[in-house]
């Protein structure tokens, strides 16, 4: 009699709850491991002081947490088991609230493959302070909770952009006996390798593993390089994000193709566990520039380095799934602000300038890369889902059939955007000037998709069940008709997208999400570029993707 009491007062105070859940639904399935929970409470307290407390259990097993509210708003991180979770969220006495959510990998064979690159020798360790586990195990802790963050932020903002919760899978999720990171050994010295570019790093190491065992056109890599050191100044002024990096070895921010590659001169300042990540954003410790490499889009703070590095691993991992350059958003300078995401309250209120010809702050920390290769565009599906046509980013499967003198002829083009050349840019207006971002859609964090994005993503063969889709993509194909503009498709066309070709970015683009989808396309020339050479990128119902680069 007192358990049905209980009960009953337990029903009552969910009824009457003013917790409220914004961004889950009770019951939902999702595919990937790591949650943000995002909600607001309509009354109560409003000192800011008092904790949501958060129980999660799942086969049995439960787990406590405490989260922040700010003005009434939460932000709750977890990580699910999978199958079905229990969610509590309480808040002062009488405040409950119950969601169910069940985590549930795709059934599919293309993932993202998260490494740890570690050079003939080098022990594996990474730069850091003396007080920071920099063994290999804790380099893998880290990587493995990135993944898990990026592949996270990249379904919520897929979800705001009203396309639904897409994401793709991580390696460990698809084979379940490998390691969320996996330790790749190198054959490269490392003393060869902190005297290479990053293009030549990209290169050599795309090459080597798709020659090695893991080798596969159905992985992308996420790869960090555990040799990155930088060297260290003496130099009291404060330098340009160019200036460091020229004192940084085996340094990369690089994505394009199968690979994205990062090196880990601020590894030291990401979290190796779910409950450090917002303590992490938080940081406000000053990075010792001095020992240290500062990437923290000029923040000067550990919490400023984790959060730029952060978003500049999600901007190059979206060059791997087709994305070009955009004028603002996640593929344009919108990543530096990507704590945003996960924080609540005053902390939340410093934004970096959304900008592509005046920013405040580090740009883009990255380079595309591109094997230019002229083939006919004109191509029948000869196996299924394969991706049609010549690319701007090559696929690493090219990569096992090229000769050494293949690499050379066909060396990346590397296309970084202009960096500022100083640091004392104003910064005065960045919280006004970012206000068109800020709110949009269901997001108050400024970090999102463009359109174009979004849509390109949603039918991406990486975001989507393959199995059902093969047979059907047998007799398919996508044909582009430079002379006559026109592009044909017979699976339907979701998006057409013209690109400059010397810098990815996009000038034009055309989307297709009515349920039956255009089979033909004239493209106009409404843009007014400024190269003559441009790319055109078409993605089609099924996930096929055609890039030919032409001239006009």
């Amino acid at each position: 009699m007192v358990m049905d009491n209980r009960k009953n007062e337990d029903n009552e105070n969910e009824r009457n709850s003013s917790i409220f859940v914004t961004n889950f639904q009770n019951g939902e399935v999702v595919n990937y491991s790591l949650v943000l929970i995002k909600g607001i409470i309509t009354r109560g307290n409003s000192n800011n002081h008092d904790k949501l407390l958060c129980t999660i259990t799942s086969d049995g097993i439960k787990s406590k947490s405490q989260w922040s509210v700010y003005n009434g708003e939460f932000k709750v991180i977890l990580e699910l088991k999978r199958g079905e979770n229990v969610i509590e969220l309480e808040y002062g006495e009488q405040q409950r609230k119950t969601l169910l959510l069940d985590y549930t990998p795709r059934k599919t064979n293309l993932r993202v493959t998260p490494i740890y690159i570690i050079c003939q020798g080098h022990d594996g360790c990474f730069q850091s302070p003396p007080d920071v586990d920099n063994s290999i195990e804790s380099a893998c802790s880290r990587i493995a909770i990135i993944s898990k963050l990026i592949q996270s932020i990249t379904a919520e903002k897929l979800f705001e952009s009203g396309v639904g919760r897409k994401t793709f899978q991580l390696e460990h999720e698809i084979t379940l006996k490998k390691p969320e990171c996996i330790i790749f050994r190198s054959s490269l010295n490392v003393n060869k390798a902190r005297k290479m570019k990053q293009a030549e790093l990209w290169t050599h190491f795309g090459r080597e593993i798709m020659l090695s065992d893991l080798g596969s056109n159905e992985r992308k890599f996420l790869g960090f390089i555990s040799c990155t050191r930088f060297k260290g100044t003496d130099i009291d002024k404060p330098m340009t994000h160019d200036e460091i990096v020229s004192i940084t070895e085996a340094y990369a921010a690089l994505g394009g193709g199968g690979l994205a590659l990062f090196g880990t001169a601020c590894l030291y300042t990401w979290p190796t566990c779910i409950d450090e990540v917002v303590p992490k954003f938080l940081d406000s410790t000053p990075v010792n520039t001095h020992r240290f490499m500062d990437d923290s889009g000029y923040r000067g703070t550990l919490g400023g380095c984790f959060a730029t590095t952060l978003g500049s691993v999600f901007h190059e991992l979206g060059h791997t799934f087709d994305l070009g350059h955009t004028k603002d958003g996640i593929m344009g300078r919108g990543f530096d602000n990507i704590d945003r995401v996960f924080l609540v309250g005053e902390k939340r209120a410093s934004l970096i300038k959304d900008n592509m010809n005046n920013y405040n702050g580090k740009p883009v920390q990255h380079s595309t890369v591109s094997l230019q290769r002229n083939i006919s565009v004109t191509m029948n599906v000869a196996e299924p889902l394969r991706v049609l046509g010549p690319r701007s980013k090559t696929t690493l499967g090219n990569f096992a059939s090229m000769s050494k003198s293949d690499i050379i002829r066909r060396s990346p083009n590397i296309t970084p955007i202009t960096r500022p050349s100083s640091v004392y840019s104003s910064i005065t207006n960045k919280l006004s000037d970012s206000k068109k971002n800020v709110n949009r859609i269901n997001g108050n964090d400024s970090i999102y998709w463009t359109r174009n994005c979004a849509v390109l993503l949603s039918y991406h063969r990486w975001f989507n069940n393959e199995y059902g889709r093969e047979r059907q993509a047998i007799t398919r194909y996508l044909k582009f008709d430079k002379n006559k503009m026109m592009i044909i498709s017979t699976a339907g066309i979701r998006i057409v997208e013209v690109r400059d070709e010397s810098n990815g970015m996009v000038l034009d683009s055309y989307e297709f999400t009515n349920l039956l989808p255009e089979k033909r396309f004239l493209v106009p020339f409404t843009f007014s570029p400024k190269s003559k050479v441009l790319t055109i990128v078409v993605e089609d119902d099924l996930g096929n993707v055609l890039k030919q680069t032409f001239s006009y």
